[in-house]
């Protein structure tokens, strides 16, 4: 039963699922998300997966958990921040993505998909350089980081709510109202930080004065 027609293209708006092994004993680990459509690796772990589930619902596992590490990650970076509200802001939400994280492991595992908490190498350089940025501009990444994805999370949880599987609709309403909650709090944060006027980069790039 195909519930969820939209999954995919939530998911390319903000993140891609890069794959770590090819090797079919390890086709069903958790891959990390970066910014384009899911790939033909990862669709083809999707659809060979050796469960009684469609492909919405294998790609909802795997994707809730890659981008719910990246999270996680992402917040741990953000500790070193020189702004109290920020270190703050991920240090409240941070335990959350480790419960989605651990929630999305033991059910996956019920339904016979390994979830392993690995990031791909886009991703990892992609923090990489974020831990290399102060604040303000670390302040203004990690931020701006959050809010595309607890867009993303929403999207795809409330598509979630549609699947066919009940622990996965179940899984999906409890953790949409959580990400709901955090989005208010990063919004303020969000507008708190751009009223200083500090000019945005990115990773890598050099703020001009």
């Amino acid at each position: 039963m195909k519930t969820i027609t939209t999954l995919s293209i939530a998911i390319g708006l903000t993140l891609t699922l890069a794959c770590n092994s090819a090797d079919r004993e390890h086709r069903d680990t958790a891959v990390t998300p970066t910014d384009s459509v899911i790939d033909a690796t990862t669709k083809a772990q999707i659809s060979t997966a050796d469960v009684n589930m469609d492909g919405d619902e294998k790609a909802f596992i795997i994707s809730v958990h890659s981008q719910s590490l990246y999270t996680t990650e992402l917040a741990t970076i953000a500790a070193k921040s020189q702004l109290p509200e920020l270190r703050a802001l991920v240090k409240n939400i941070s335990p959350s993505y480790q419960k989605l994280m651990a929630d999305m492991e033991k059910i996956a595992k019920g339904k016979g998909i390994l979830l392993k908490r690995n990031l791909s190498k886009a991703q990892q350089k992609e923090l990489d350089a974020i831990k290399e940025l102060s604040s303000p501009t670390l302040d203004q990444q990690v931020l701006q980081k959050l809010q595309t994805l607890q867009a993303a999370f929403t999207n795809i949880f409330k598509e979630g709510q549609n699947l066919y599987h009940t622990d996965l609709k179940t899984y999906a309403s409890n953790a949409l109202a959580i990400i709901q909650q955090q989005q208010v709090p990063t919004t303020k944060l969000v507008n708190l930080v751009n009223q200083t006027g500090s000019q945005s980069t990115r990773p890598g790039e050099v703020s001009t004065p």
